[in-house]
C-alpha cells in the first residue's frame, strides 16, 4: 500500500516566531515510516511546514505518488492545518482514506473525527497500529481488530483495544532520513551554537514528572522507557558519517531524569569520536557536577532549563519537583560548564499574582542566562490543568486547536484566564520582561562579545526582529515575513 505521511504547517505564525521556534525533522513520521517499508509499504512523507509548499505544490507532490491511505501528525497547534490538508486529499484522491495522530488526536478522538476529514485516529504510540492498519486496508480486511484505532461507528466515536506501550525500542528500526531532506532543518536561534547541519535525537519516551500544566507524561502513562545508549550513539553515528551532521538536539522533554543513562551516553559519544556539539533539557533536580562534566565533555553546548517560576509556592503548585535552589546551582553548574543557557518560564498558571510574576522576573535577572522565554500559559490538552478546565466545562473542546497555541512570544490572549491577572495584563508583563531582559546593557553587552561565533551575528538578529516583531509588524510588510507568507494556506 501508498502511504503518505504529512507533517502539517503552522497557522499564523509570522516568520521570527518560526526561526525562534526552529524546524527539526518530523522524527514521529520518519520512526513510523521506516516500520510501514520493513512491513513492505511504499512511503513518503511530506513536511509542510519546513518546505512551504502552497495547496498547488502540495497536490502535484501527493499525485506524483498516488496515496491510499494518508496519516497526519496532528499536533494542537497545527491540527486545523492538518484537517485542512486532510481534507483537500479526500477531495482530490476518491476512495484515500486519512489518519490522524499525535497527543492531540490521541486524547480529543472524538473531536477529531467529527468534522469527517479524518477516517481514523491513532490512540498513542502509532508505529505498530499504522503498520497494521495498512496491513488490513492493503486486503480490505475489517480494521476492528487493530489495537490502539479509533473511528466513527453508526456516527459515533468508536474505539478498539487499548495498544500495549512498546517495551523494546532498540527493536524499532531507525528513523527513515532517507525520505526527508536533511538541508531543510535548522535549530531555532536560542538553540543553535554552530552554522553546522543539524539534526534531531530521541533516547526515550515518555516523562516520568507530572507538572500540571505539561502533557508530555500523558502520551505514555508516565512510564518512561529508554534506548539503549549504544543505539542512540549508533543513530548519531550514521548521521554524522553520511549526512555530515555536527550539530544534534535531543528532544527528550527530560533529558536529564535519568543521569546514569546520559552519562553512558556521553561515554559512547566521547569513544566513537564524534565531534559534535548538542542541546538538551535539564532538569534541576537531577543535575550534579559529575553529570554536567560528562556532558560538556561529550560536546553540551547548550541546555534548555523550565524553571518556570521564582516563586516556590508556584513551583509546588505545578507540581514542578525543583527548588529555586536547584534552579540557581543548575544553572551555576552550566556555566561553569561553559554551556549557554535557555531558561523557560510560564506565567499565568493558577495561583498566579502580580507578585508572584514579578518574583519570576526577578529570578531571571538573577539568574542571568543566555536567553530567556517567557510564555502565557495556554491549557494543554493531556494535561492536569487541562483536564480539570474540561471537567468544570470551561473549554470547548471542538474548538481547541490551532492559533490559540501559538505560544513563541504570541500576541494572542489565552483562552481561559486561570489567575487574578487579567490576560490582557499577562501579555503585556511577558512583553515587558522579555524587552527588560534583553534590553539591560550587561547582556547587551555580553552578547557583543560573542558576535564572533559561526553564525552568533545572524541569530542576534533574528532575536531582536522577534523581541521588536509586534512594533514591526504594526509598522507594515512583516519585513521578509511577507514573502514566507506567501505559500501560507489560508482555509
Amino acid at each position: 500500500m501508498k502511504v503518505l505521511l504529512v507533517s502539517p504547517a503552522l497557522r499564523n505564525m509570522d516568520v521570527y516566531q518560526v526561526r525562534a521556534r526552529g524546524c527539526m525533522p518530523p522524527l514521529n513520521l520518519m520512526y513510523m515510516a521506516s516500520v510501514l517499508l520493513r512491513g513492505g509499504h511504499e512511503v513518503r512523507i511530506i513536511d509542510l511546514y519546513a518546505e512551504g509548499l502552497s495547496e498547488e505544490e502540495f497536490l502535484a507532490r501527493a499525485r506524483a505518488f498516488g496515496p491510499e491511505l494518508a496519516g497526519f501528525a496532528a499536533y494542537t497547534a497545527s491540527f486545523d492545518m492538518a484537517a485542512a490538508g486532510a481534507r483537500l486529499l479526500k477531495n482530490n484522491f476518491p476512495g484515500l482514506k486519512t489518519v490522524a495522530g499525535g497527543i492531540h488526536a490521541s486524547y480529543l478522538p472524538a473531536a477529531s473525527l467529527k468534522s469527517g476529514d479524518f477516517d481514523f485516529v491513532v490512540v498513542g504510540e502509532g508505529e505498530m497500529t499504522m503498520l497494521e492498519l495498512a496491513d488490513k486496508l492493503a486486503k480490505k480486511e475489517a480494521v476492528s481488530s487493530v489495537a490502539g484505532l479509533a473511528y466513527l461507528k453508526d456516527g459515533k466515536a468508536f474505539a478498539t483495544a487499548v495498544r500495549p506501550l512498546i517495551e523494546d525500542l532498540d527493536a524499532l528500526p531507525l528513523p527513515a532520513y532517507q525520505l526527508v531532506d536533511l538541508s531543510k532543518y535548522y535549530l531555532g536561534i536560542t538553540r543553535a551554537v554552530s552554522t553546522a547541519p543539524a539534526a534531531s535525537v530521541l533516547t526515550m519516551r515518555g516523562c516520568p514528572y507530572k507538572c500540571t500544566f505539561c502533557s508530555h507524561h500523558y502520551g505514555y502513562g508516565g512510564r518512561l522507557r529508554k534506548r539503549g545508549p549504544a543505539d542512540v550513539v549508533a543513530e548519531m553515528k550514521t548521521l554524522y558519517g553520511e549526512n555530515g551532521v555536527r550539530e544534534f538536539q535531543f528532544e527528550d522533554p527530560s533529558f536529564t531524569c535519568d543521569p546514569a543513562h546520559v552519562k553512558e551516553l556521553c561515554r559512547l559519544i566521547v569513544e566513537q569520536g564524534l565531534k559534535i556539539s548538542w542541546n538538551c533539557n535539564v532538569r534541576a533536580n537531577t543535575a550534579s557536577e559529575e553529570l554536567f562534566a560528562a556532558m560538556a565533555a561529550a560536546g553540551c553546548r547548550r541546555v534548555l532549563l523550565g524553571v518556570e517560576s521564582g516563586s516556590q509556592e508556584m513551583l509546588d503548585r505545578m507540581k514542578k519537583g525543583i527548588t529555586v535552589e536547584a534552579v540557581r546551582r543548575t544553572v551555576a553548574l552550566a556555566k561553569k560548564y561553559r554551556m549557554r543557557v535557555n531558561a523557560a518560564f510560564i506565567l499565568g498558571t493558577p495561583g498566579e499574582t502580580l507578585e508572584t510574576a514579578a518574583q519570576t522576573n526577578a529570578l531571571a535577572l538573577e539568574l542571568d542566562p543566555d536567553y530567556v522565554m517567557f510564555s502565557v500559559y495556554i491549557p494543554s490538552p493531556g494535561g492536569e490543568l487541562f483536564d480539570n478546565l474540561a471537567a468544570e466545562g470551561k473549554l470547548d473542546l471542538d474548538k481547541v486547536y490551532g492559533a490559540d497555541y501559538i505560544t513563541v512570544y504570541s500576541e494572542r490572549e489565552p483562552m481561559v484566564e486561570l489567575s487574578s491577572v487579567p490576560a490582557a495584563r499577562l501579555l503585556a508583563l511577558m512583553e515587558e520582561y522579555t524587552r527588560g531582559f534583553y534590553l539591560r546593557p550587561r547582556y547587551i553587552f555580553k552578547r557583543l562579545k560573542t558576535l564572533a561565533l559561526p553564525g552568533e551575528i545572524k541569530r542576534v538578529l533574528w532575536g531582536v526582529a522577534l523581541i521588536f516583531s509586534h512594533r514591526l509588524k504594526s509598522l507594515g510588510g512583516k519585513l521578509a515575513g511577507r514573502k514566507e507568507n506567501e505559500n501560507s494556506w489560508t482555509y
